[in-house]
């Protein structure tokens, strides 16, 4: 697996007149003004926040703005327009996509996990939050029955998921990965269920039959970004429920049905990765957008040429940068959360099985003391990281000084427990060697920018560009994507596999069972 990155830049002159000229947003989560006031409900909310809600509005028209000026032909926003899907919210975006339609622009969209009927649509006034309307999967589609539900040339037959053809020469698939929420639960995790999968498969058929370009929309991304993503951080990878066709068979089924390039959202990070097949002739690129209302607030460029090359830039909205990271301490303290989930069955062990060592030990008393505790020594080092993800990793920026800051907090925590005793280190670090070694290799890939086994992986911002089949090399695609033995490549926890048909063997072939 290899990563291509691109460099951030102001917006290009597009002005080939055979080219389809694109913008991409994703996750503007507004938030409408009306919803909250300055009392201690909202800045409650607001503190704890990975996002910036109270600014989302003005960011969301601020892109409005940018994207009237640029005026491409088409606008993709990917998923979890409205903040916690408020009915006011998606008004407010349906009226500034209107204006937008007015302006020549066309809008298609897809829902993200937070904008049908989620129970945490609240408003805040005083020191109160209050339960508000969200909407429906049929009010949803009736709202935005003008940005692609009305233009679809094909429907999933029960769902949210559509096909338009926007011009003469491209289809763009919209799929809906977001789980159904119920009237207690809002879903993080999603993917492509049978029925949903099945429908790509059948409108990218049709699409080659009609001898044209596909692209295709998705909220939940369809690979990792970084090793250990699907395992550290499942759902914000789709297809990694057990309601779904797997991931690597996602992908697989994708890749045969002549899917080369999907544009997603939901984890906030500015990021393209690619999964290839073993023999690296055919590539699934994903194409995934950081959100609005975060760090660093990015509108995607693409211009795709009649001959199927694809530029893309970014741009960024700069005006709350500083807030946005600040913000994004609050998702540093997620990730370090869940590596104490990870840790905290060792301090089980010790504290059951060798009691004498554990009265040597700071332990914690909880996972949650203990996620505190880590918090103490990693959280700088963790910001950072998470900011570079979510600034997009198109560039490298002393990636060995920053990875082995990481390294270094995990390391200091286990003196911390160890009361600094040389000797309690030593066997402290024996018995964690597994998840220092899951650390180690999650965040060097994050700063070194690759997904695989090393950073020999790395394509350093020298690539900008995809080339995905033209119409008129359709025909001969439906062929292409169609081997006997369906072979990929599969990491996990670091280790490289060779998954066939679905079987995971060794790389010296031996199957795992």
């Amino acid at each position: 697996m290899k990563k291509i990155f691109l460099s951030l830049s102001l917006f290009a002159a597009l002005s080939v007149a055979a080219d389809t000229r694109i913008m991409v947003i994703a996750d503007p989560h507004v938030m409408d003004n009306s919803l909250f006031d300055d009392g201690t409900a909202a800045k409650n909310m607001c503190s704890g926040n990975p996002r910036v809600p109270e600014y989302s509005m003005q960011l969301f028209d601020s892109a409005m703005t940018i994207v009237a000026k640029e005026c491409p032909d088409l606008l993709f926003i990917v998923g979890d327009l409205a903040n916690e899907g408020e009915l006011v919210s998606h008004e407010h975006i349906v009226a500034k996509l209107a204006q937008l339609a007015e302006a020549g622009v066309q809008t298609l969209v897809i829902p993200g996990n937070n904008d049908i009927a989620n129970p945490n649509a609240k408003s805040y006034s005083g020191n109160s939050k209050t339960a508000v309307p969200s909407v429906t999967a049929a009010e949803f589609e009736t709202m935005y029955n003008d940005f692609g539900f009305k233009q679809a040339v094909l429907r999933e037959e029960s769902g949210l998921s559509y096909m338009v053809y926007p011009n003469d020469q491209l289809a763009v698939i919209c799929l809906n990965s977001a789980k159904e929420n119920t009237p207690t639960t809002q879903y993080n995790a999603g993917g492509l269920y049978e029925e949903t999968l099945v429908f790509a498969e059948q409108a990218a058929a049709k699409a080659k039959e009609d001898h044209r370009m596909i692209l295709t929309l998705m909220h939940h991304q369809a690979m990792d970004h970084f090793n250990l993503e699907s395992t550290m951080t499942p759902t914000y990878v789709a297809n990694t429920g057990d309601e779904y066709p797997a991931l690597i068979d996602m992908q697989d089924r994708l890749l045969a049905a002549g899917v080369e390039v999907i544009f997603t959202g939901h984890f906030h990070m500015n990021s393209i990765s690619r999964v290839d097949d073993l023999e690296g002739v055919h590539s699934l690129f994903d194409v995934s957008t950081g959100s609005l209302s975060s760090y660093p607030s990015p509108i995607r460029s693409i211009n795709l040429s009649d001959n199927g090359v694809m530029t893309i830039t970014t741009a960024t909205i700069d005006i709350y940068h500083a807030l946005e990271q600040e913000r994004n301490t609050n998702t540093a303290k997620g990730l370090i959360s869940t590596l104490a989930a990870k840790l905290y069955p060792y301090v089980d062990t010790v504290k059951n099985k060798m009691p004498t060592l554990a009265a040597q030990l700071n332990l914690p008393a909880s996972q949650s003391a203990m996620s505190t505790d880590m918090q103490t020594y990693m959280l700088e080092a963790f910001l950072v990281m998470v900011n570079e993800l979510s600034a997009g990793d198109e560039q490298l920026y002393d990636p060995e000084t920053k990875q082995q800051a990481v390294m270094t907090g995990f390391d200091n925590y286990i003196s911390y427990v160890c009361k600094d005793n040389a000797f309690l280190i030593t066997g402290v670090k024996t018995l964690l060697v597994a998840p220092r070694l899951v650390l180690q290799n999650m965040s060097k890939s994050i700063f070194y920018n690759y997904v695989g086994l090393d950073e020999t992986d790395v394509v350093e911002d020298n690539s900008n560009t995809i080339t995905i089949s033209t119409n008129s090399q359709s025909t001969a695609v439906e062929n292409m994507y169609a081997p006997t033995t369906t072979i990929r490549k599969e990491i996990i926890n670091g280790v490289l596999y060779i998954n066939r048909d679905g079987e995971r063997y060794t790389t010296t072939g031996f199957l795992v069972e």
